[in-house]
């Protein structure tokens, strides 16, 4: 394909070549190539005046560093296509970067800014009187607030476009939609309403005889039954989704039920049928020559190999993992392995390595801009501080740990506060007031400071566990309670002696 754009001599012709090569590249998941061959388009189209194809060529680069997890540029790019178009009055185009703008926030974890392009998407679309894609307007601030773990939103919004598209009688993009609400209610921990919704979409696919969407159909019910703990079932579900990819002969769709089946048996604590599912997922991926699903596979053979207590495999393959994922130049995907590092070595209690690791893993997130990821990173690194804490017998070093981990805790506070990360929000109260139980069992019984400390402990708790309560995550709710009473109890047994 590059040897005919080369023998292209009409320069029209040529820029649409080039930029068709881009797209191959960008399936491919090799982004850096898309890009350069879609700058490359860009320019051409550029030379000959047309600022219309200009405009196109912008929002595919933007596309393109969006794929390849540099948000800036890729918001940078959207924002000048948006510009262009709106130059030349093009509002459907106008609405259309809006429209991915809110995407690149929403992949980019910044929702407010999400919510804001997506409702200017959606003004323009309600102007032109634009029914169909008012319904894909609601879709995707269903997505954000679904992201956003504000569940009650998302599934208002989804709602509202499947009613939409029902009117419209588009049938296909109403079961899209039972599919997304039964993805939002799996999220929520509504298990049983998530069932429904996903038998809901499996029935419009089967009347429309949809084949590729029925296999999608039983991959979401296997991840609903998965995530419900209920493991009998989603295995069956993600066996007949492979089988029915593979009569399709749609490879890449194999390769994902078996790294989904591997997910599952993982869960279910099958970890040697977790490895055997995930090295056919990994075969197929090297035999497409699909370098990031090889560095996923690898990810996915360290968290099986760390669940089943075998560190030394699983840093391997986290490192493999990580070495492959710099060379592809994915900075998002390798900030997420440095984090997985240091839970493989938290988890072999080598909690100093970890903590270089977590450090790592911040360092990057703030490089890209991703205020969630460090926030969450912060509240980590803090809870692993207070596990090396806890097994350091020198006080004063231990005291020191567990002020760097309280500072640490208040970050993730500060960013979660900022960013309306209410999950988080949860998560860091109740890991400060672990943080104050480990404190009291540094303090002498006669130090004036205990009352203060307990006091705090028990304010912390109560306000993560309310904070769960109102985002209704019932299941997260009872195992942070459970950290809670042997905390407690520690303290109860303290205050006696």
């Amino acid at each position: 394909m590059l040897a005919i754009s080369r023998e292209i001599h009409k320069p029209q012709e040529k820029a649409l070549a080039l930029y068709h090569i881009g797209r191959v590249y960008q399936d491919w998941g090799k982004y850096e190539q898309a890009v350069s061959y879609y700058q490359q388009s860009r320019e051409l189209y550029q030379q000959l005046g047309r600022d219309n194809n200009v405009a196109n060529q912008l929002s595919w680069l933007a596309y393109g560093y969006q794929g390849w997890g540099k948000y800036e540029q890729a918001v940078n790019y959207y924002q000048q296509s948006r510009e262009l178009h709106q130059q030349l009055s093009r509002d459907n185009n106008v609405a259309d970067q809006w429209y991915n703008l809110a995407g690149c926030y929403l992949d980019w974890g910044k929702y407010q800014q999400a919510v804001e392009c997506e409702n200017q998407n959606l003004a323009i679309r309600q102007q032109l009187d634009d029914q169909v894609n008012i319904a894909s307007a609601y879709f995707q601030l269903g997505l954000i607030y679904q992201a956003w773990g504000k569940y009650e939103q998302a599934v208002n919004y989804c709602q509202q476009s499947r009613e939409l598209y029902q009117q419209l009688s588009r049938d296909n993009n109403v079961a899209d939609q039972w599919y997304n609400l039964a993805g939002c209610y799996r999220e929520w921990g509504k298990y049983q309403q998530a069932v429904e919704c996903e038998n809901q979409d499996l029935a419009i696919r089967q009347q429309l005889d949809d084949q590729v969407n029925i296999a999608s159909a039983y991959f979401q019910l296997g991840l609903i039954y998965q995530a419900w703990g209920k493991y009998e079932q989603a295995v069956n579900y993600c066996q007949q989704s492979r089988e029915l990819y593979q009569q399709l002969s749609r490879d890449n769709n194999v390769a994902d039920q078996w790294y989904n089946l591997a997910g599952c048996y993982l869960d279910w604590g099958k970890y040697q049928q977790a490895v055997e599912c995930e090295n056919q997922n990994l075969a197929i991926r090297q035999q497409l020559d699909d370098q990031v699903d090889i560095a996923r596979a690898y990810f996915q053979l360290g968290r099986i190999y760390q669940a089943w207590g075998k560190y030394e495999q699983a840093v391997n393959y986290y490192q493999q993992s990580r070495e492959l994922y710099q060379q592809l130049g994915q900075d998002n995907s390798v900030a997420n392995l440095w984090y997985w590092l240091a839970s493989c070595y938290r988890d072999s209690k080598d909690y100093t390595k970890a903590i270089e690791y977590y450090q790592q893993s911040i360092a990057l997130h703030q490089l890209l801009g991703q205020d969630e990821s460090v926030a969450r990173r912060y509240r980590q690194l803090a809870t692993c501080q207070g596990l090396l804490a806890k097994n350091t017998l020198n006080l004063t070093e231990a005291s020191e740990l567990l002020s760097q981990a309280e500072q640490n805790i208040q970050q993730a506070m500060t960013i979660d506060t900022a960013g309306e990360y209410q999950e988080n929000l949860a998560y860091d109260y109740t890991s400060l007031g672990l943080i104050c139980s480990e404190c009291l069992r540094l303090l002498s019984s006669k130090d004036l400071v205990i009352q203060e400390q307990i006091v705090l402990f028990e304010e912390n708790c109560h306000r993560g566990l309310t904070y769960l309560d109102e985002l209704g995550q019932t299941v997260d709710k009872a195992d942070e309670a459970l950290d809670m009473a042997r905390a407690y109890l520690r303290d109860k047994i303290f205050r006696k002696s």
